[in-house]
């Protein structure tokens, strides 16, 4: 009768040296691993992953994602892109020293920031593990040889990817330095500039709006709102996450212009304007004449955020 012996363990941490982090630099790192007693160490593996969050209504709609290539089998989760490293093989650890190996992964370009919000969810990860033989089973070769081998030690460290500022929204179009949209009712015209078109987490948009009237006007209010929208697979939400009354109740006579100075915070978020396989978030700056039982006058302009650091140093 085979009797199993004590298995091989060991303490693993991964500690991530090169902060902050965009995509395109490399990402340093270091294993240190303090095995509880000597072994022989048949593997190590670091694995850099990406994982995407795809949010489904129901079981009846994971039937057709699956149906796509590459997908069957992840129904709820996109496939994580990921990256994988050997730190070492055939090592002999001894119990109680402390083992450290750095490692090096370069982040791709294309890469998607880091995205936390209510359904849009983009995370990335460093995972370490060590891999044992085994003399309680025979070895084997090929794909039995998995079988003979057994996991000692495994850690995880999720970081921060944070996003470069860029002009370019989602359309495919760049923004222009002093971003800016109009439109024209019947009875004013709205015309909404902003100072920039670009702002990062826990910074502010300021602009400017202008209501010229043709006829007498008389609403609720005149506001101004930052307004975020975010949507993964079925799964979408709009929150107006600041927002600044002009006026309350608006009221501007035939021929009159009116000039009003605004500034909205951007909430410290990792909530950057990204468009991934599976996930989306917008940002746009909306004035409206809110006119209760009528429909409310409205003019939009689409802006950019980006991800930095916070000024305290913390990766939020």
């Amino acid at each position: 009768m085979l009797r199993r012996s004590a298995s091989p363990a060991a303490d693993i941490l991964v500690s991530i040296r090169s902060r902050p982090l965009y995509p395109g630099d490399l990402v340093e790192a270091e294993i240190a691993v303090t095995p509880r007693a000597s072994f022989t160490a048949s593997v190590g593996v670091v694995r850099l992953t990406q994982t995407e969050v795809l949010r489904i209504d129901s079981a009846r709609d994971a039937v057709p994602q699956m149906m796509h290539p590459g997908r069957r089998g992840r129904s709820r989760f996109g496939i994580p892109d990921h990256l994988d490293h050997v730190f070492l093989e055939d090592a002999e650890l001894e119990g109680g020293a402390v083992h450290k190996y750095p490692v090096q992964f370069r982040l791709p370009v294309p890469a998607p920031p880091t995205v936390k919000g209510k359904y849009a969810q983009i995370t990335w990860e460093l995972a370490a593990s060590i891999l044992a033989k085994s003399d309680w089973l025979p070895q084997r070769e090929g794909i039995l040889a998995n079988l003979a081998m057994g996991r000692v030690g495994e850690n995880r460290q999720e970081f921060v990817v944070f996003a470069h500022p860029d002009a370019t929204h989602i359309g495919g179009e760049r923004l222009p330095e002093r971003p800016s949209a109009s439109r024209v009712f019947r009875s004013l015209n709205m015309d909404l500039s902003l100072n920039s078109g670009m702002a990062p987490n826990g910074g502010a948009i300021e602009g400017e709006l202008t209501v010229e009237s043709r006829s007498a006007v008389k609403a609720r209010e005149l506001r101004v709102e930052l307004v975020r929208w975010e949507r993964s697979g079925h799964k979408q939400a709009r929150v107006v996450e600041s927002r600044q009354v002009l006026q309350r109740p608006a009221i501007q006579d035939a021929g009159e212009r009116t000039d009003w100075a605004f500034r909205l915070p951007v909430p410290d978020r990792l909530m950057p304007s990204v468009l991934g396989q599976h996930t989306f978030v917008g940002w746009q700056i909306r004035a409206i004449m809110d006119r209760t039982l009528r429909p409310n006058l409205s003019v939009t302009q689409l802006v950019q955020v980006y991800t930095s650091p916070r000024t305290d140093g913390s990766s939020i």
